[in-house]
């Protein structure tokens, strides 16, 4: 991408250098970081388990001190509204688990589930400059086309899988699930993944990059499909029509060929019938996601401001240490176990960070750069979606993808920002 050029043009705001080009440390650490799924994956390994538990608090404490250090040599980065959104949030979850350390596991581990991988942004804008951005997207990419050549080769095997993952009445060859270990959570990885990659393609103007991002786009578009999870195909489906009405109508098209071809397949149009089928919904509301939804709020109900504690009900760590169920809903699980004033901040955060990004680098990006900025919030505003139906932010690799996608598109257009800003600082055509 030409933009880097551009990018190293605009003045420090602080006066002070900044970036991966300053310290190996914090290039190494950031390089680990975008390659998430496959190290976290390897590493959980149970012969070198303890370094899985291990390694992303060794990646944080190195970035913690790098930063400290910037900020002692007098780097002050931007700071974007989203962050001040998510320090409430974080605070406020801090005063529910003490509230809740008559079960000091459950409060500690039900906490460190929803806001430690938001810790990470605060360290990002101290390590990373905007000339920083399109590597790491790059990287990133480039590990989400592996996970989807991944998906399709255990689509050709096919794998064999649990038989929970597919309902009595169906019969689905497989369901691929790669590195990501379920095909719910690789489905929103490949929902978040695909639009970036399509985006890198337009803007791409190395002609060996582009044809690469080319090729890797439908195989994360059908990695996506084989896992067949439909929560993740409505919620790209939607993002699509939301980023295609505001920014790029021609997008509908890709859209509309995309489910004309996914529905001749016989196992994606039955999974898409059967979401519409009244039998679905009643099984759903005695035993399945609804009944799921409607306890959640059931639970809130007992206090419905603070909830019923951290880690007590929805999720992961109440599955674990108190034999609950999952939500299957982010949002209801936030509700739940943080009442109203919990989901409140949960969600002014995120809608906050959405608009950051509509009135940051979706409205200060120019030219080709442009589609990379929209394929990447098209793929957050999927994950968001997906949360309605999914406990997507539960799962490391999802979060991490999440959260630093969308300060490195931040961190990105605060420079084209600048440039519009100071127009003297940039370099003439």
């Amino acid at each position: 991408m030409t933009y880097r050029a551009a990018a190293a043009a605009v003045p420090s705001m602080s006066g002070t250098s900044a970036g991966l080009a300053n310290s190996a440390w914090a290039r190494w650490c950031l390089y680990l970081w975008m390659l998430f799924p496959v190290v976290d994956f390897a590493l959980r390994q149970p012969v070198v388990h303890v370094l899985g538990l291990l390694w992303d608090k060794v990646v944080l404490v190195v970035l913690a001190i790098l930063a400290l250090g910037r900020f002692i040599a007098g780097h002050r980065p931007q700071w974007f509204p989203w962050q001040r959104y998510a320090g409430w949030f974080i605070l406020f979850g801090m005063g529910l688990m003490f509230a809740g350390l008559v079960q000091p596991v459950v409060a500690v581990q039900g906490y460190r589930i929803d806001v430690y991988y938001i810790l990470y942004t605060f360290l990002f804008p101290f390590l990373i400059a905007p000339e920083d951005v399109p590597r790491l997207l790059h990287l990133g990419a480039l590990v989400a086309m592996l996970v989807g050549i991944h998906g399709v080769i255990q689509y050709l095997l096919p794998v064999p899988i649990p038989g929970g993952w597919v309902d009595a009445s169906e019969h689905v060859r497989t369901r691929v699930f790669s590195v990501l270990q379920s095909p719910n959570e690789l489905g929103a990885y490949m929902a978040l993944s695909t639009p970036l990659m399509f985006g890198l393609a337009l803007a791409e103007r190395d002609r060996w990059r582009r044809w690469l991002y080319a090729a890797g786009t439908p195989l994360c578009m059908a990695t996506l499909l084989f896992t067949s999870t439909r929560g993740a195909w409505v919620a790209l489906a939607v993002a699509v029509v939301i980023m295609a009405v505001r920014f790029e109508r021609r997008l509908l098209l890709v859209l509309v060929v995309v489910a004309a071809v996914a529905v001749f397949l016989p196992p994606i149009h039955h999974r898409i019938s059967e979401l519409l089928s009244p039998v679905y919904w009643i099984k759903s509301s005695e035993s399945g996601r609804v009944f799921k939804w409607i306890t959640a709020y059931d639970r809130m109900s007992t206090n419905p401001l603070f909830g019923v504690g951290v880690g007590n009900f929805g999720g992961a760590v109440s599955s674990l240490y108190k034999g609950g169920i999952y939500s299957d809903n982010y949002y209801a699980k936030t509700l739940a176990e943080t009442g109203l004033v919990g989901l409140t901040l949960f969600a002014a955060m995120h809608l906050q960070l959405m608009r950051d990004l509509f009135r940051g680098p979706l409205r200060f990006v120019r030219g080709r750069d442009r589609y990379v900025v929209i394929g990447g919030v098209t793929g957050l505003i999927a994950v968001l979606i997906h949360n309605g139906m999914e406990n997507v932010f539960e799962f490391a690799p999802m979060a991490v993808a999440y959260f630093t996608y969308a300060m490195l598109l931040l961190i990105w257009g605060s420079a084209w920002r600048e440039r519009e800003e100071v127009p003297d600082a940039a370099p003439e055509a």
